[in-house]
């Protein structure tokens, strides 16, 4: 009981401590339906943003369970963009070749394949651009009217970059485009090595070193010009004109604890603060029971002599 309670407490402290944390350092520029509505089939703006979309798998092979979803992927973008799908073995050649270094000092090492699927797509984004998608997610609008109206949004911008709002914390990263050599993606990638370390849960170690709540990290720390733009693409348009079938291949029961913590934080707390009132009501209790104690023996004396 008291191990829950702590593993409780300390991953709301956390949570706390994140959105603390999470402090922009640039106002946040958005995309939202009225921005696709007006740019997403306009051809004036000047393409910077690679027309290809990369997906990664371990082989080359589409799973039957993201079928559905890849398929979609690619019906709804012929013609309009290349597709690339990358194995493993592709992840690490590239990697390898763009960044040694990295490489070599961090990459080989992750304990998780996930750790190396997240920091692939950065050093991917840096080097060629364009757009990536998960293989569990599929949209309902062309890409190619996410890529133009960041085009026409920042028409004279060389580096461009589009994340989608994750409300609770930050960013996603299962969809994002962007142009190559955006300062953005160098820097996620020398900070990789920053961030690579075991944060005692495997869900966590996983988000933070490498996934979403480093990505968010970096996203808020990097300082926006008039050149080098990046922009959140709106939650409440990215549930609307993406859907995903079965994913999250990495998670497991401390993922299915730590969630369950994120999203019922508010109650849990409540629910810490009326235990903690019945504790503290509970230890004054025996308090005040043992300084009865002490003194009632002394009164039954006197009592009796009397």
């Amino acid at each position: 009981m008291c191990i829950c309670i702590s593993i409780i407490i300390i991953v709301l402290i956390l949570i706390r401590t994140v959105r603390y944390a999470l402090r922009r350092r640039s106002p946040i520029k958005y995309v939202n339906e009225a921005d696709l509505s007006r740019f997403g089939n306009v051809s004036w703006p000047q393409q910077r943003i690679p027309r290809v979309i990369h997906q990664t798998y371990r082989t080359h092979d589409v799973p039957e369970i993201w079928n559905s979803t890849v398929q979609s992927v690619m019906k709804m973008n012929v013609g309009d963009f290349e597709y690339r799908r990358w194995s493993h073995f592709d992840m690490d050649a590239f990697v390898r070749q763009r960044e040694p270094d990295f490489y070599r000092n961090t990459f080989v090492h992750y304990a998780y394949d996930m750790q190396r699927i997240d920091s692939f797509r950065y050093v991917l984004m840096y080097h060629i651009g364009g757009v990536y998608i998960d293989m569990d997610s599929a949209c309902y609008r062309p890409l190619r009217e996410f890529v133009t109206t960041l085009e026409a949004l920042d028409p004279d911008a060389p580096y461009l970059a589009l994340f989608p709002a994750e409300d609770a914390f930050g960013v996603q990263t299962d969809f994002i485009a962007a142009t190559p050599g955006h300062p953005i993606y160098k820097q996620f990638i020398s900070r990789l090595p920053l961030f690579h370390h075991y944060f005692l849960i495997h869900h966590i170690t996983i988000l933070l070193s490498a996934g979403p709540l480093f990505a968010s990290f970096q996203e808020r720390f990097f300082h926006q010009t008039d050149q080098q733009v990046v922009r959140i693409l709106k939650n409440k348009v990215y549930i609307t004109e993406f859907w995903k079938t079965n994913g999250g291949t990495w998670f497991g029961r401390d993922t299915l604890l730590i969630l369950y913590i994120y999203y019922n934080s508010n109650r849990l707390l409540g629910y810490l603060k009326i235990l903690a009132i019945w504790l503290a009501i509970f230890f004054i209790g025996i308090i005040i029971y043992r300084r009865w104690r002490s003194h009632c023996p002394k009164s039954l004396t006197k009592v009796g002599m009397a």
